[in-house]
């Protein structure tokens, strides 16, 4: 083992055996105990002001064995922190009373952690502690590679607390990145847990790309593959015969060499909460064993936390997206989990069930056993924390929030406004006295805290339950021109009153504040769509994509846009994107099909009409097939520079499935003829073009006689070449044809036809010449 890996399960919280983690948690948590409450670590830091700069001189003039053990000071710092915000239970009784002195006063390190002008929750315990371990971190410098992993887990940390994305905080986050030193010596499970923390990072930024990057990264090193599949089982208990259930296989190439049990107390874990139905079960039963080849580890076990926190986000609210994420969500709750791991499994369940009204109470039992877990004494704070940043364990505040939120959705109003209350969070508590008609009562208790404490966050919200557009005005001046959500709430004001052309300005200002704001993103991309400001439109609805990739409307409206501006091969790529999230709207394939055809892309306008006749059964677009067959029959060259003959045999097979369901459409019918691989097949095919334009009253019409003596034209060129035998039956036939069209458009004398009936009398009689030179051959 080389010293960066000893180094790296030293200090990274990474135990290696069981009895090893229980002997390190042991010993660790009594020395954070005397480290953490040690005056003369802390007055080290007060008198350096907590200060960037000075801090980094101090830890370069000291040793590198009391840089160890500072280092360690930094670990018990950010451990507390997190067991005191994400994970539980409450800090132990003289720690608390040691930190809620007037020496670690709350407001001033909470302003140390204020980040693009928007202060972190208000909820946030001892702020002091992520100041001091984010400073230790990144100046007192014992290893490249443990120092970048803790400032990333920090910056994690740092993000969580706030109430909005941080552009800075991602920044920062992007250029450690690049600093990352990762020893190429290291094992696979420790670039493996990497990867996993990377992603969920990145995640929590909403930069999925980039998350699923370092997701493949950890499969392929760590050997998973996972497939999801049909197998027969069963939902309910009184289901007599087993039918398709979307099950998840999954397959590990080698076992793990390290003993990596997790030997915690059942009784310390959450409990699973039964669905408590008469008739569905717990989860489905399964005909088949479809169990993997070994047991998952805890990394293994948080790598498919990851890949859920990313469906979540990536994937379409609706009810495939529970259908998919489920598979992965039962086969973790089926190993043997750490506490960490198994709330956030839990947590994400009860996400998945607060949609589905017959299992809605058990998501709300679910939530309670978690909060009350929390606060319990056992597992060890510290066995909690060694998983929390590869789970992407939320704080606790945001629990006790989404268990509201399952309130709201069974329609305990009341119940939630105590805890969004207690909480202060007053978004909801508006939303709250807006759902028991007490708006009123919002305003009051909104204008109580701002009495308390005014903040531009308060203006904005008393904005929102007042309509009054001066708090907005207010909330903008008191954060001296810099909060983005005085603009937003601002924006979103005149937005709801359809103040479109008014609101786009205060969006604006807002995302170029803090870009990081999907919602923002798509209100400004609609109401540069409603005033016809496409450039604009494009762009909102372009960012919007990169945190919504699957948004099937943002794609959508992306691509009406870019028509708009004349891109239409960026339109092009919006809606095949469009078709990623919603593949059986036939008006997006229709969009499809005319961009297609407007970019010489012949391989999807042929698609997408196949598509187009699947789904509606029925569909013509003339113009757009006349293109096609002129592109390819001219063989001209296609968006990607090739030849479109070589589309022939597929238009063939379009233009007869077409012509087989309109098969008295005279121009679809001449398209068609273009097409034939032979002179007598094309006439045939022209003859079933003259019989569908000679429907009805045909001859009542210029326009189609002259399509009518158009198609004669062709059939007598056909039939006068020298090859067409004269006693081959197409030539009469097509003698017939002439002679009744003649007959016909002659009795009408329209202007615009004169023309072409002397041009078809001619040929008429060449055809008629023709078959006389025959007979009188064959008389000799």
């Amino acid at each position: 083992m080389t010293n960066t890996e000893e180094l790296l399960y030293e200090f990274l919280l990474i135990p290696r055996t069981y009895e090893e983690e229980t002997e390190k948690l042991e010993a660790e948590t009594k020395n954070f105990n005397q480290l953490l409450t040690c005056n003369e670590n802390w007055n080290n830091f007060f008198e350096h002001s907590f200060d960037n700069t000075q801090i980094k001189t101090f830890f370069n003039n000291i040793d590198e064995e009391e840089k160890q053990n500072y280092f360690k000071f930094g670990l018990a710092c950010i451990t507390y922190f997190v067991q005191g915000n994400f994970t539980g239970p409450n800090l132990p009784k003289e720690i608390d009373n040691y930190f809620n002195s007037h020496k670690f006063e709350t407001s001033k390190f909470s302003k140390l952690l204020s980040v693009n002008n928007e202060d972190i929750n208000i909820n946030t315990k001892y702020p002091v502690l992520l100041v001091t371990a984010k400073l230790i971190f990144e100046h007192c410098v014992i290893n490249e590679t443990v120092n970048d992993w803790w400032n990333w887990r920090v910056i994690w940390v740092h993000q969580q607390i706030l109430e909005d994305l941080s552009p800075s905080l991602l920044s920062e986050a992007d250029r450690l990145y690049k600093q990352f030193h990762i020893n190429p010596e290291l094992n696979k499970y420790i670039k493996s847990a990497l990867d996993v923390e990377v992603a969920q990072l990145y995640l929590t930024f909403r930069q999925i790309s980039r998350a699923k990057e370092h997701i493949l990264m950890a499969l392929e090193m760590l050997g998973i593959r996972y497939d999801l599949l049909g197998a027969l089982g069963k939902r309910t208990r009184y289901q007599e015969k087993e039918l398709a259930q979307l099950a998840l296989k999954v397959t590990v190439e080698e076992e793990r060499e390290e003993d990596e049990t997790i030997n915690i107390e059942e009784n310390d874990l959450p409990k699973d909460i039964p669905i408590g139905d008469d008739v569905l079960l717990n989860s489905i039963d399964f005909l088949e064993d479809l169990g993997i080849k070994s047991k998952l580890g805890r990394l293994e076990q948080k790598l498919f936390v990851t890949i859920v926190s990313d469906m979540i986000i990536s994937k379409p609210q609706d009810g495939l997206q529970k259908e998919q994420m489920m598979p992965f969500i039962d086969l973790v709750l089926s190993q043997k989990n750490t506490f960490t791991i198994k709330i956030a499994c839990l947590l994400m369940r009860c996400k998945l069930e607060t949609k589905n009204s017959k299992i809605l109470e058990r998501a709300l039992k679910q939530s309670e056993e978690i909060l009350q877990c929390l606060n319990k004494e056992k597992p060890s704070p510290l066995s909690r924390i060694i998983d929390a940043f590869g789970t992407g364990m939320p704080p606790i505040w945001k629990i006790e929030m989404q268990y509201a939120n399952i309130l709201i959705s069974l329609g305990l109003v009341r119940s939630a406004l105590i805890t969004y209350t207690k909480l202060k969070l007053w978004e909801e508590v508006i939303i709250c006295y807006t759902f028991l008609q007490l708006k009123h009562k919002a305003a009051e208790v909104i204008q109580e805290q701002i009495d308390q404490n005014p903040t531009p966050k308060l203006f904005c919200l008393l904005g929102d339950a007042t309509d009054d557009v001066s708090c907005y005005e207010k909330a903008w001046e008191l954060s001296k021109r810099r909060s983005h959500r005085a603009q937003r709430h601002w924006g979103k004001y005149l937005f709801s009153h359809k103040k479109y052309e008014e609101c786009i300005p205060h969006f604006e200002k807002a995302l170029s504040i803090n870009p990081l704001h999907p919602p923002t993103w798509f209100r400004l991309g609609y109401a540069a769509l409603k005033i016809e400001n496409w450039q604009t439109a494009a762009t909102a609805y372009r960012r919007y994509t990169c945190f919504e990739p699957e948004c099937f409307i943002a794609w959508n409206n992306l691509a009406q846009a870019c028509i708009k501006i004349g891109n239409k091969r960026g339109a092009h790529q919006a809606i095949l994107e469009a078709l990623k999230c919603n593949y059986d709207n036939w008006k997006v394939w229709e969009n499809l099909l005319v961009i297609s055809c407007d970019i010489s892309n012949f391989s999807e306008v042929i698609r997408a009409y196949h598509r187009l006749l699947d789904l509606q059964e029925k569909y013509l677009n003339v113009e757009v097939l006349n293109v096609l067959v002129y592109n390819v029959c001219n063989d001209i060259n296609d968006s990607e520079g090739q030849t479109a003959h070589r589309f022939l045999q597929k238009t063939r097979e379009l233009l007869g499935r077409v012509t087989s369901l309109y098969p008295t459409e005279g121009y679809i019918w001449e398209l068609y003829a273009n097409l034939s691989p032979s002179i007598l097949l094309k006439a045939q095919r022209l003859q079933r073009a003259y019989r569908g334009y000679t429907q009805g009253s045909w001859d009542k019409n210029p326009t189609t006689c002259q399509q009518v003596l158009y198609v004669c034209v062709k059939l007598a060129e056909i039939v006068l070449d020298d090859d067409i035998d004269p006693r081959d039956t197409i030539v009469n036939s097509v003698k017939l044809n002439l002679s009744s069209a003649i007959t016909a458009v002659k009795k009408q004398d329209f202007e615009e036809t004169r023309d072409l009936v002397g041009q078809v009398s001619v040929h008429l009689d060449k055809i008629v010449q023709k078959l006389k030179n025959d007979g009188a051959k064959s008389n000799s």
